[in-house]
């Protein structure tokens, strides 16, 4: 993973607007988006409980971690009901918009140690209305590379960076995804959810204009049951039927707790957060443990997946063509 700070950056141009850009794409491989057109999908829970279990997977191997997570969502869950940021850090997304309306770095915000986050909130409409309408007049499809305009001089920051998408936002979707290495969709099994993955595969395919290396990781079963196997086929069958070739489905779901989802949100504090008590010897039900085993586990099959996926696509042209 990058350890060091990037010293690139690039300038939207009028003249390259139909153009590639000069981006180093080779220094994105630790760059994730969580994505489903659905809301109430999972990928706010899920992008906040695994920043917070690769901080101790990192932790284990004996690595310092620094990870960044991106909340481009208008409703600014990620910060409010996740990672309970600090009230004095919650501008409704108003520093992320005006890097965005001017280009320029991102400011993070710290949540804790080796955990930064940059605010969103409502205030990302006016990116949507406003700015970007002008940075597509004047750039064309170049515009989607906003956001990456104003990551990429902090990319090297960090180990792991973790993009939150939102719902029924295309504008935001493809910012998201123009940044981003690798796309790991969650879906709950109903059908909303499910046909939510195929508008996201949509995005997917826009934003490869722009991003060429932008690869489908995997798709995550959220808030359901655990022994579900017909349920859990069903909907593997569906997703495979309409997402084609980029269907790859994850061996571990996360299992549905009411009374777990109901704690971490009133809390404000992620599921992990919530097993630190429990452990302690905090009276919580034991369905806390089961819940944070799933994404213990799912933690450690996204960086498998990421290993062999990145391993076949670094593979030189020889070797394939003797495979």
């Amino acid at each position: 993973m990058p350890t060091d700070v990037l010293p690139y950056s690039f300038a939207l141009a009028e003249y390259d607007k139909d153009e590639p850009l000069d981006i180093p794409w080779e220094d994105l491989w630790h760059v994730y988006v969580f994505a489903n057109d659905k809301g109430g999908s999972g990928k706010t829970s899920v992008t906040a409980n695994f920043a917070l279990m690769l901080m101790r997977y990192l932790k284990k191997m004996g690595q310092e971690p620094r990870i960044l997570a991106l909340d481009i969502n208008g409703q600014g869950n990620l910060a409010i009901h996740e990672f309970g940021v600090d009230k004095k850090y919650l501008d409704e997304g108003e520093a992320l918009v005006e890097a965005l309306r001017k280009g320029t770095p991102l400011k993070p915000v710290p949540v804790r140690p080796g955990l930064d986050l940059i605010v969103g909130g409502p205030k990302i409409e006016e990116f949507v209305t406003d700015v970007y309408p002008r940075l597509r007049s004047a750039f064309t499809k170049n515009a989607d590379l906003r956001l990456l305009q104003c990551l990429l001089p902090i990319a090297g920051d960090y180990d792991f960076i973790l993009i939150d998408l939102p719902p029924e936002n295309p504008v935001m979707q493809r910012q998201g995804l123009a940044c981003s290495r690798w796309v790991v969709m969650s879906t709950k099994t109903d059908r909303g959810s499910l046909d939510g993955t195929l508008t996201i595969k949509k995005h997917f395919d826009e934003a490869r204009r722009v991003n060429p290396l932008l690869t489908m990781l995997g798709i995550i079963l959220f808030a359901t049951g655990r022994n579900s196997t017909l349920i859990h086929k069903k909907a593997s069958d569906y997703l495979r039927k309409i997402l084609k070739g980029g269907y790859h489905g994850f061996d571990r779901v996360i299992g549905h707790s009411e009374l777990v989802a109901s704690l971490s949100r009133d809390d404000e504090h992620p599921l992990v957060e919530l097993f630190d008590q429990y452990a302690g010897g905090a009276k919580l039900p034991d369905t806390i443990q089961s819940v944070y085993d799933d994404y213990e586990t799912l933690c450690r099959q996204i960086l498998q997946r990421t290993q062999e996926v990145r391993a076949i696509m670094e593979r030189p042209i020889e070797e394939e063509a003797d495979a």
